[in-house]
């Protein structure tokens, strides 16, 4: 038998037992094909793709090694990836806050590599790939599903567009409002952050705190709320209340405002912070507030009012201190409509509006 036969007979075997062990599993031919010469036997290697999308194996003499190849081959791709590859210019703070949130709409099954090719040129090779049209859909209906919720209050807002905070300067910089804690650089700890719990967007920022920790004014103003006779709801009232907010798949105002906030209190600081708007700060998830802090006080910037808690969280409805935290927010008021600050901004730009928020 000629030589060019030869190998051609071979590679058929070869492919022939290759779809063997993809269809049932076989583990290796019984009879099987001797190289027609004597050398150095090639070696079956796995190549992915930099972008984790495509893996390709290419087969070398010994069919033995497909198995652990094809494993490592179709193994469920990183959502890391995907959200970086379908939005490449994202932050990595805000890449691991959707990742998280990604988990229970994306599952392993839905993210696996499959088989879509067999290419029996020089080298026998197999081709797998993810299905990133339905994936990559998945992924970006979401993301919009986020970004495009741009009423704080959906009965009260009249304009969507919120101003352009990254532009905004305040009139006067806010004390921060726990003198111990910047601001985090998280993003699921900032403005916008999906909250799928609650079917809603993230308006504020968490500072992670003690239970107990002194809580300041940011600016001088009149205090509007002040929830110093709170009483916890029951978890399961908490819980039928968020899922009437699931079917909505929206957080409607009176969920998140009297049952969510747990103990807050709200300041009014009139026109005083921005040209053009009215503004107030909310202060949630309180353990305590000040027997002077009722409707109607003058408060002054730097004043302590509270101690931060859990209050209006899962954990505080069961009756732990865990997950202690402040959530602190501040809300623009114009004729249009009412707006959370850093409504909309993408993580570079909300870093740089907040830095411009506070004092050093």
């Amino acid at each position: 038998m000629h030589l060019k036969s030869s190998i051609k007979v071979n590679k058929i075997l070869k492919t022939c037992w290759l779809l063997c062990l993809l269809i049932v599993g076989c583990t290796q031919p019984p009879n099987k094909p001797t190289p027609v010469e004597s050398s150095k036997q090639k070696l079956s290697r796995l190549i992915i793709s930099s972008d984790s999308l495509n893996a390709t194996i290419i087969m070398g003499d010994n069919l033995n090694e497909i198995d652990d190849l094809r494993s490592k081959a179709t193994a469920p791709v990183s959502l890391n990836f995907l959200i970086k590859t379908l939005y490449p210019d994202i932050h990595d703070s805000t890449r691991l806050m959707y990742s998280q949130d990604f988990l229970t709409r994306v599952g392993p099954e839905k993210r696996i590599r499959r088989l879509n090719k067999i290419n029996n040129n020089e080298d026998l090779s197999l081709s797998f790939a993810i299905d990133t049209a339905y994936v990559f859909s998945i992924l970006r209906e979401h993301v919009e599903s986020i970004t495009s919720k741009t009423y704080v209050h959906h009965l009260f807002n009249v304009n969507p567009f919120p101003p352009s905070f990254d532009k905004l300067i305040p009139l006067e910089k806010l004390a921060l409002p726990i003198d111990s804690l910047n601001v985090p650089s998280k993003a699921s700890r900032l403005p916008n952050a999906p909250r799928s719990y609650r079917s809603g967007t993230h308006r504020g920022i968490d500072f992670f705190s003690n239970w107990g920790t002194p809580v300041r004014s940011v600016a001088d103003g009149i205090v509007i709320r002040s929830d110093r006779f709170y009483k916890e709801v029951p978890a399961e009232f908490r819980r039928e209340m968020l899922q009437r907010a699931a079917t909505l798949n929206r957080t409607p105002s009176d969920i998140f405002n009297e049952l969510l906030l747990g103990q807050a209190v709200i300041v009014d600081h009139g026109f005083s912070l921005f040209k053009g708007y009215r503004s107030i700060t909310i202060y949630a998830h309180l353990s305590s507030i000040n027997e002077n802090i009722i409707p109607g006080y003058n408060i002054k910037k730097g004043e302590i009012f509270a101690q931060s808690g859990n209050s209006g969280t899962e954990p505080s409805t069961l009756g732990t201190r865990r997950e202690s935290h402040l959530h602190w927010e501040l809300i623009l008021q114009d004729q249009n409509g009412e707006y959370y600050f850093g409504q909309n901004l993408d993580y570079e730009k909300l870093m740089v509006a907040l830095k411009n928020l506070f004092n050093d």
